[in-house]
């Protein structure tokens, strides 16, 4: 055997501990430059689940884990990455600089069950068929024009909520449910048409499916266990349960709109179910629409619009009540702009500028999704210089960026006026006020939510004052949260409803 000679062997000497150490000073690096965010330290197994078990709402310990660990926080649940983004810089990372790569949802296991695998506008994967139903909506079932034709089932439920509360002047009226009904009658309507035999069974369904659908379930969690742990917690047989009836439901529901004569020729108002049929039987699409398709859409649609509007109509009197100066200007407005109406008309809304800021209000201190929905890496993306791995899910805490003190004075105020010669509006391109969300991902139905929570709520103001029950401090209201993946009250809200002059109820009956 050859031995090398001493130059040879006094180089090898000296290059290899250099390439080894270059080797792992890139290594490093590289483990570096993907490292997460930082966030709170982890548990073998259950990550750090431990952290959200402290009696508080999911959202109000994210804002604290962010202030703790910076405005983009890594935390670990279960099996599964999160990543949170607190501050308007690292929304607008997620929800525009790489909208592209964070605009597909994770699977959910109810919602993969209940919700025709995921095929619903709300969390199906980003691609063709999703830019399809978003094009659906905006250009046919919730463009401007279809909200508008939509004002005289508005106008009717209306009517309704403000003779019931009249029937039972003086007395406690629990609000909270009047404004589930009222959604519920609104969305429906508008999906189903008048004469439907099966809307209060789908009702029925779809308010016990939407209580199944909160974002942090442990089943979910645990994507490798996922059936064995709703094997156990018997959530697996319930969702099946509610997928056969919510099937057997619109099964009626579209047997009863094909029955239906054609809505064109007879001068009818197409309703959503309509919509889809004749989209679906005209055959251009680039992804054909299934049956199951349809029934996806209609139930997204439908639990989404229903659970924010009540919540955000019960969370506005909230307010209302417990600050009575706004509430006397809110009314003032009100009752100023309708003076001489015999009816009030869509267009009449836009005088209430006062009134709109006091929804603004409400859904910064109380947006319905106080975390956004959540979305997935499809590629490996850098956020605040953190590169973030394929597979991570990604949520911003718009309830966090709306307490921020560096952006809201007096945060936790609620101060309509702050909105007073302001260009801040929730339509996505403010990422301090994010409540629908932004990007290609933002909710499709902000006018449709809009134009139905700014008529109620005038009616109500300008038909009646407001008291709390039993002659309690107004200060002395609950307002506490409750969070399932929505942000409602604990505790319904009553309120006493006195009829004054001023309303026009009389044109309504």
């Amino acid at each position: 055997m050859q031995f090398l000679c001493f130059p040879t062997t006094f180089l090898l000497i000296i290059l290899i501990p250099s390439l080894l150490f270059l080797l792992f000073i890139k290594n490093y690096r590289r483990i570096q430059n993907n490292k997460f965010p930082p966030g709170p330290w982890k548990l073998p197994f259950i990550g750090s689940i431990h952290q959200l078990n402290t009696g508080e709402q999911t959202h109000w310990k994210f804002y604290r884990l962010a202030q703790k660990y910076g405005p983009l926080f890594h935390i670990k649940l279960g099996q599964v990455n999160f990543v949170v983004a607190s501050s308007p810089s690292t929304a607008h990372e997620v929800l525009s600089t790489h909208d592209i790569f964070l605009a597909s949802r994770p699977k959910l296991l109810a919602v993969e069950t209940v919700g025709y695998n995921s095929g619903g506008i709300g969390f199906s994967p980003y691609g063709p068929y999703w830019r399809q139903l978003r094009k659906i909506c905006t250009l046919e079932l919730l463009s401007n024009k279809k909200v508008k034709s939509l004002g005289s089932i508005r106008y009717e439920e209306a009517h309704n909520v403000l003779y019931k509360l009249r029937t039972m002047a003086g007395s406690p009226v629990n609000m909270t449910e009047v404004f589930q009904t009222v959604s519920n009658l609104l969305i429906t309507r508008t999906a189903f048409g008048m004469e439907c035999r099966s809307r209060q069974r789908f009702i029925s369904a779809m308010t016990e499916a939407i209580a199944l659908l909160p974002m942090l379930r442990v089943a979910d969690l645990f994507p490798s266990f996922s059936h064995l742990i709703s094997f156990f917690d018997g959530s697996n047989f319930q969702m099946k349960r509610l997928r056969r009836e919510m099937d057997h439901v619109l099964d009626e529901i579209i047997a009863e709109h094909r029955e239906k004569p054609v809505v064109a020729a007879e001068g009818m108002e197409e309703d959503l179910v309509d919509i889809l049929l004749r989209i679906q039987a005209k055959g251009e699409l680039q992804v054909p629409l299934t049956m199951d398709n349809v029934k996806a859409v209609i139930l997204d649609m439908l639990v989404a619009a229903t659970e924010s509007t009540s919540i955000t109509l019960c969370w506005i009197m909230s307010e209302l009540i417990r600050h009575p100066e706004v509430m006397f200007k809110a009314q003032t407005e009100a009752r100023e702009a309708f003076r001489a109406k015999k009816k009030v008309e869509a267009i009449d809304m836009d005088d209430l500028y006062y009134l709109r800021n006091v929804i603004k209000e409400t859904l910064r201190l109380h947006p319905p999704l106080p975390l956004l929905l959540p979305r997935i890496c499809t590629e490996p993306i850098k956020l605040s210089g953190f590169v973030i791995p394929t597979g991570t899910r990604v949520i911003v805490n718009v309830w966090a960026i709306a307490r921020d003190s560096k952006i809201w004075e007096n945060p936790e105020s609620f101060c309509p006026e702050r909105f007073n010669e302001s260009s801040i509006d929730f339509k996505g391109t403010n990422y301090e006020f994010l409540p629908f969300g932004s990007g290609r991902r933002i909710c499709p139905g902000i006018t449709f939510a809009m134009a139905g929570i700014e008529l109620i709520i005038a009616l109500l103001l300008l038909n009646f004052d407001w008291e709390l029950p039993g002659g309690k401090d107004l200060m002395d209201l609950d307002m506490e949260e409750d969070f399932d993946g929505t942000a409602k009250r604990k505790n319904d809200l009553y309120l006493i409803a006195t009829p004054n002059s001023h309303g026009t109820l009389k044109n309504f009956i």
